[in-house]
């Protein structure tokens, strides 16, 4: 498995691969400039990278990315759900569904019980209240 610290430099890099090329464009085309050009350029990139690792580093060190974290979200069903297949609507997505409870038919109002992959397990909101 890949650190944290690798998965940083590498989606960084190539960001900072720009800032030398606005200087090479700075240098031909503005040379006179070049100077200043430096300074910001290295300012800006200290402050890139350190608001970066301060927003980023974080989510690659525990492995997890809670923006799919599913669990308890609400959706409809757009494609008749069963144990074997489905889709449901969640927000503008639409996801792979499996349902234990049944045949869901068509707008059915279901919660997200688990996630594997590109599939949820859900089951219909009716079913919570008991």
């Amino acid at each position: 498995m890949v650190s944290a610290r690798i998965k940083f430099i590498v989606i960084t890099v190539d960001e900072m691969i720009l800032v030398p090329l606005a200087w090479i464009l700075v240098y031909f085309f503005i040379p006179e400039l070049l100077v200043m050009a430096i300074v910001i350029g290295v300012v800006g990139s200290i402050a890139f990278i350190a608001i970066k690792y301060y927003l980023i580093y974080p989510v690659l060190q525990d492995g997890s990315y809670k923006l799919y974290d599913l669990k308890g979200v609400h959706g409809k069903v757009s494609e008749i759900v069963t144990s074997s297949s489905g889709k449901i609507k969640v927000g503008q997505e639409i996801w792979d569904a499996r349902s234990e409870y049944g045949e869901l038919a068509l707008g059915t109002e279901v919660t997200i019980e688990s996630r594997e992959s590109f599939t949820v397990h859900v089951a219909p909101v009716l079913a919570e209240k008991f």
